[in-house]
């Protein structure tokens, strides 16, 4: 949850909240109205891609105080899907496009991310925010990082296959195995991010 702010920072964060509530929701309705995989792809790379790269300041709010989020939870998930957009979705096009893994791993993405910005942005800006807008930041988790963990793996494992160099095909499957703690632990913290918010 954002801590209290001065108000240029609190109008910086509700304007880049806002804007990222936005893009992802853009996404979130392609999905929805796309039926041609390949052609998903070709239309979402770049804008998933670059989408996602934007929060990397993230990592900054966190480490200068701006939000409460914690440096090392924030990295993690950031950092793993930077190198999902970069190094395996952009890098491997040959497996990602084709792929029904592609379109579920957005689609958990776009979702969670729309809701989550939303929620954020709305709180920031003073509002009351709606119940069910509340018990989905803190539910939707439940079902969507499951779908989003197994499709990023999935295409991670896919790439491994693919490439011809053995230090980027070594590089990923020290990745894929770092995938079950990491899992755990961010699905534990959002557990207990859900008990202590909906408690209250």
């Amino acid at each position: 949850m954002p801590s209290p702010q001065s108000p240029a920072v609190k109008g910086y964060l509700v304007l880049y909240n806002s804007i990222n509530a936005f893009l992802w929701l853009r996404i979130l309705l392609t999905i929805l109205t796309s039926h041609s995989d390949p052609a998903l792809y070709t239309t979402l790379e770049p804008q998933a891609r670059w989408v996602q790269t934007l929060a990397v300041v993230e990592i900054l709010h966190a480490a200068t105080g701006i939000t409460r989020s914690p440096v090392f939870t924030t990295f993690t998930q950031i950092f793993a899907r930077s190198v999902q957009v970069w190094a395996i979705n952009y890098a491997f096009p040959s497996v990602t496009a084709v792929s029904p893994a592609y379109p579920a791993m957005l689609f958990a993405w776009s979702t969670a991310d729309a809701v989550r910005y939303s929620y954020f942005a709305i709180m920031l800006a003073g509002f009351p925010v709606p119940g069910v807008l509340k018990w989905l930041r803190y539910s939707l988790f439940i079902i969507l990082y499951p779908i989003g963990i197994a499709t990023e793996w999935w295409l991670m494992y896919r790439a491994t296959t693919v490439t011809t160099n053995w230090l980027v095909a070594g590089i990923f499957y020290f990745f894929l195995g770092l995938y079950a703690p990491g899992s755990v632990m961010m699905y534990s913290y959002m557990l207990k991010q859900r008990q202590k918010t909906l408690a209250k």
